[in-house]
């Protein structure tokens, strides 16, 4: 048994994949009373990076669990995709979000514990040379994918669910110039995440 399906790998990534699910299904249910039924209230959630990064996390970590291995450019992508979660979160939105009460403790679990527990995992458990700098594209799928995602629900619906992607707030000229930044932060944290592992390999 490798590292990445030995039983403490496999008993954080069930305990990762558990709370995930736990806050996906609370807060869903949490939003019954506004949204009207589950799959809109599930639906209306699906807007946010965060929510598909968490259930990226929650499959892939209950892959894990369940004893079969993960492609290691795929955690790769989703360890860069949770750091930007819970950075971005705590450095430019958490100062106009103030959930409360059980609304409060989800947020803690998609935007704290997922990220956390999720590069945690893939620092100590991935092997050492498992992705290099030729990996470093990998990153930048998801949130591609997802800004195109966004920006077409934001032009049927008017709803952007992050500042920095409102179209009719910035404009076509800035918004690109929010999107090429946010690329390169991409590729900055996973270039860090990169130096990070090989730091923890050397020293373990």
């Amino acid at each position: 048994m490798d590292r990445q399906t030995s039983t403490a790998a496999r008993a954080l990534a069930a305990t990762t994949a558990v709370a995930i699910i736990a806050a996906l299904t609370l807060q869903t249910t949490l939003n019954l009373e506004r949204d009207g039924s589950p799959l809109i209230a599930f639906g209306l959630l699906l807007r946010f990076f965060t929510i598909w990064s968490n259930i990226a996390a929650a499959v892939a970590m209950g892959w894990v669990a369940s004893g079969r291995r993960v492609p290691q450019p795929l955690l790769f992508a989703l360890a860069t995709a949770l750091t930007i979660v819970g950075l971005v979160y705590w450095t430019l939105l958490a100062i106009d979000h103030h959930p409360q009460g059980l609304d409060r403790a989800t947020n803690q679990v998609f935007h704290t514990f997922a990220p956390v527990a999720t590069i945690a995992w893939w620092l100590h458990f991935t092997p050492p040379q498992a992705v290099s700098r030729r990996t470093l594209p990998v990153v930048m799928v998801a949130p591609i994918l997802y800004t195109v995602f966004a920006l077409a629900n934001g032009a049927l619906t008017g709803f952007y669910p992050y500042f920095f992607l409102d179209r009719s707030k910035f404009g076509w000229d800035q918004l690109a110039l929010n999107i090429t930044g946010l690329s390169l932060f991409f590729l900055a944290m996973g270039a860090l995440l990169l130096g990070l592992k090989r730091l923890v390999s050397a020293r373990a």
